[in-house]
């Protein structure tokens, strides 16, 4: 008489940090290694985790998909892809959780693609994603982030930032300008463009910036009178309006 013995599979509920649980099964509880310690050694089926709900229900989804094994370093397929489609911010949420559940498969999938994001970033990217910038907000309620280097060139938000204490990264507490963002935009561009030179030239580079009719010159031209932009911006947008009206 032949017998079959079934294997009766364990479930194990992950509280988390704000007070919600999620269930995930013995096979996938596998992938968490910091979990599995604290099951080993708590031999309860309730564990509390460092994570938030958002992020731990993300964690058990990747767990199950792969319940019946995951090889590290292996290359994404086409499920991984979409589940790994998050803005950057969300990415590191996922990635802190994950570290603190010592999930290696998605330590690895979201380190290396954030990796790969900033090394295609430009130095102002970068800066921008540390908070290394001031956060601007115009009349017209648009919000600009400005590398501490272009602001300088800036005489008005210099002056604004050292006398109402404005530090970097102050996106709760914006610099407020009376200009509209259209005309920001522009200006914005150009201090970028040229915040490390000491002796700017105009370019085809200024010129395509500044491409347009003579209502919208006069207004960038307002507002850089009134931000009192350095470096010559002024002198070009007169030059430009000057071509605009020879035809």
């Amino acid at each position: 008489m032949n017998s079959t013995t079934t294997r009766i599979s364990t479930n194990y509920m992950l509280q988390s940090t704000d007070g919600k649980s999620t269930w995930i099964s013995e096979d996938a509880v596998k992938h968490c290694q910091n979990v599995r310690r604290a099951i080993e050694t708590a031999r309860q089926t309730s564990i509390p985790v460092n994570a938030a709900d958002a992020e731990l229900k993300q964690i058990v989804r990747f767990c199950e998909h792969y319940k019946d094994g995951y090889t590290l370093y292996q290359p994404l397929t086409q499920w991984d892809q979409q589940f790994f489609s998050m803005e950057d911010s969300k990415m590191m949420d996922l990635l802190m959780a994950a570290t603190e559940l010592f999930v290696a498969p998605i330590m690895n999938i979201c380190f290396q693609t954030l990796k790969n994001k900033t090394r295609q970033m430009t130095l102002e990217e970068k800066l921008k994603a540390c908070g290394l910038c001031y956060s601007i907000l115009s009349k017209d309620s648009q919000m600009f982030e400005l590398t501490e280097n272009a602001a300088k060139l800036s005489g008005f938000i210099s002056l604004y930032k050292s006398t109402n204490e404005i530090y970097l990264n102050n996106k709760a507490n914006p610099i407020l300008l009376d200009v509209m963002a259209a005309p920001l935009s522009i200006i914005f561009k150009w201090c970028e463009q040229h915040k490390m030179e000491k002796s700017v030239v105009m370019t085809a580079w200024d010129k395509d910036l500044l491409a347009m009719g003579m209502p919208e010159l006069t207004q960038v031209l307002c507002a850089a009178n009134a931000l009192d932009v350095k470096g010559g911006l002024v002198n070009m947008i007169i030059e430009m309006m000057g071509q605009v009206a020879s035809g």
